[in-house]
């Protein structure tokens, strides 16, 4: 299994669920995780939100670790969300581009960038001019076509990225149907930055098998798996063990 070992554990992002709470409780009754993502930070009436500010306060993270997220529109939004991480102390930030609810994709955030490739250049624009901010993101195949992320592929590839992580779905699926592992593939194959993997993995035989077929995967993100089995990252610390 040391082949397996390089295999980073993330824990996503679940709205309502894995908060401040939960990821504090989690990290020391079950580990395993090697980073937990924030539900997304999202601006209300040109603010944080104050439970997203709460969420953030680095004094309440401190000890687990924790990448920030944010949701955005459009340059504008995603350079103030940064600007106001920033000011809380935060320096890796992830951009949503995967969230799969109407409310969001219908207003353009989340999946519903994905197709637009202007904003999401003017976005990368925008990471680019902050240098002192580690950037990734969280994506899905598209909003309603695995063809939209394909068009996005040059931009991330030079985009100031340290990791992308796909779920394996187009955001109007939502949760339902199968995962698409060949549109993951497709957009592996063509994808230059380190990657994670995304969607329905439950048991770590499921991770395995992932990662065995993605040999060039550097992390898995697990989601539900992790909330219905709190202990999956620390059984697969196990038993990828020399």
């Amino acid at each position: 299994m040391a082949q397996l070992n390089h295999i980073k554990i993330l824990a996503a992002p679940l709205q309502g669920i894995t908060d401040v709470h939960f990821r504090q409780q989690h990290y020391r009754q079950y580990g395993g995780v090697d980073e937990y993502y924030t539900p997304f930070a999202r601006l209300e009436k040109g603010r944080l939100r104050d439970k997203d500010r709460r969420d953030l306060l680095p004094e309440r993270n401190r000890g687990v670790p924790t990448v920030a997220q944010v949701i955005a529109k459009d340059r504008e939004e995603f350079a103030r969300l940064c600007d106001l991480l920033q000011h809380l102390g935060w320096g890796r930030i992830d951009l949503n581009m995967g969230c799969p609810f109407p409310m969001q994709y219908n207003s353009g955030r989340g999946s519903g960038l994905l197709p637009h490739p202007d904003r999401v250049a003017e976005i990368v624009e925008e990471m680019r001019s902050r240098r002192e901010v580690t950037f990734s993101v969280k994506m899905r195949l598209g909003l309603a076509e695995k063809s939209e992320s394909l068009r996005l592929l040059p931009l991330l590839n030079e985009a100031p990225l340290q990791l992308v992580t796909l779920h394996a779905r187009v955001g109007v699926q939502q949760y339902k149907g199968t995962v698409d592992l060949e549109g993951f593939e497709t957009f592996y194959e063509g994808c230059a930055k380190p990657m994670a993997y995304n969607g329905d993995l439950q048991r770590v035989e499921e991770i395995a098998q992932t990662v065995k077929r993605f040999p060039r995967l550097v992390a898995v993100m697990l989601g539900r798996g992790l909330i219905e089995r709190p202990q999956l990252g620390r059984e697969w610390k196990d038993w990828v063990k020399p």
